[in-house]
């Protein structure tokens, strides 16, 4: 399964245009990083069934990722796939990946063709997740974006949309959870973080 999954992500990022990925904040992972990112969940293994999230799931590389690390751990339980992705370019590719999945490994999955922000505008009745993984979007945003409203509890002055993806998820993970995102390091200091490190901290 991931030999076919990296060779078609890798020939999908080489069409892409450099521009178009810049523009939309759009950063593919390769599979080096997606290994490592699946390699850092402690896995219950003992649960029957698993609900993972991959929030801006785009060729799916990262979901698969995941998958593969969980059935050479030994997890023989029921795997249940959610992605959230918006781009028609990408979206043919990340469904045809995902079958590839179902077939050799079983896997269930839905593909949410909506605003994976907007969409649930931290609802209490939001779903929830055993494990999340990501890399969202790198992108400033103006404070009257549609996302930068939808969730006020985090955003002042200029937001990112990495963090607020970050913050949707901590939203969306299970008590003693676990979530693994790439992210930069800003979110450490200045007053448009503020709000979010404290909702993280409070989390």
């Amino acid at each position: 399964m991931l030999s076919s999954i990296i060779h078609n992500t890798d020939s999908f990022i080489a069409s892409v245009p450099k521009l178009k990925r810049k523009k939309y904040g759009q950063f593919f992972t390769n599979m080096a990083t997606a290994n490592f990112m699946a390699s850092l969940f402690c896995f219950d293994l003992t649960k029957p069934e698993l609900h993972l999230l991959d929030a801006g799931a785009g060729t799916g590389i990262l979901s698969a990722a995941v998958i593969d690390k969980l059935i050479q751990s030994g997890y023989t339980g029921r795997i249940y796939l959610t992605c959230y992705e918006t781009d028609e370019l990408v979206l043919p590719l990340l469904k045809s990946n995902l079958e590839l999945a179902k077939e050799e490994c079983g896997i269930n999955y839905e593909i949410i063709q909506d605003n994976y922000l907007t969409s649930q505008l931290f609802e209490d009745n939001t779903k929830l997740y055993d494990y999340i993984i990501g890399n969202p979007p790198y992108l400033k945003i103006p404070k009257e974006a549609k996302e930068a409203k939808a969730m006020p509890s985090v955003c002042y002055g200029t937001p990112n949309l990495y963090f607020l993806f970050w913050a949707m998820g901590i939203h969306n993970l299970k008590q003693d959870s676990e979530l693994v995102y790439i992210v930069p390091r800003s979110w450490t200091s200045g007053a448009y973080f503020k709000r979010f490190r404290q909702y993280l901290f409070k989390h």
